[in-house]
């Protein structure tokens, strides 16, 4: 990863959250996944200041977290099923991956009062009465934005995106349909970091 080739910081926005999100689901602990995300962004940038060569950022990233937590696992001797744990997931969490690198960009094309609930909930991971007390919501109105915001979000994908899959029928790209141009822009920004 040479440092002419990406903005570090812009790297470490984008992808920080995802994978804080991804560690939490393997720790079920918000500090310790915050700890593990802190490390593995601390290794991209010492990784970026070496000039390292990286062929695909995702993956490396994703690679780097998931050893990121084995490490800790091992350790702390916690137990753990590693075909769960590694194997299972990482076409699942690769294919979430390929596509989550769009569905972030595109709740900013949703309307401001149904992007920032689903962000919060779905994207961030705060229990909905969370959500409602932060944005000083009901609770039932709350739930309202956030289902509508998912069906919004789902039309503007369908509407926008061409899904590749694999022979297995895993995803394995995104493409954007002519027609939608704010996401051509979103794609463009995503592929000056795919290397």
């Amino acid at each position: 990863m040479s440092k002419e080739c990406c903005n570090i910081q812009a790297v470490i926005q984008e992808f920080y959250d995802y994978l804080k999100h991804y560690i939490l689901k393997k720790v079920q602990d918000p500090v310790i996944a915050e700890d593990l995300v802190q490390e593995v962004m601390l290794q991209l940038v010492l990784a970026h200041q070496k000039s390292t060569q990286v062929q695909h950022l995702k993956a490396w990233l994703f690679q780097l977290t998931r050893n990121t937590i084995y490490d800790y696992f091992k350790k702390h001797q916690i137990s753990y099923r590693e075909d769960e744990l590694f194997t299972e997931e990482v076409d699942e969490d690769t294919e979430v991956l390929a596509v989550a690198d769009y569905i972030v960009p595109m709740l900013s094309l949703l309307p401001e009062k149904y992007a920032l609930p689903l962000r919060l909930s779905d994207i961030d991971g705060l229990p909905q009465k969370a959500v409602a007390q932060q944005l000083k919501l009901g609770l039932s109105a709350t739930k309202m934005r956030i289902q509508r915001g998912r069906q919004q979000l789902k039309e503007l994908f369908v509407s926008c995106c061409n899904l590749h899959y694999d022979a297995q029928g895993n995803i394995v790209s995104c493409t954007i349909k002519e027609h939608c141009q704010p996401l051509h822009d979103i794609q463009q920004e995503l592929q000056k970091h795919s290397f």
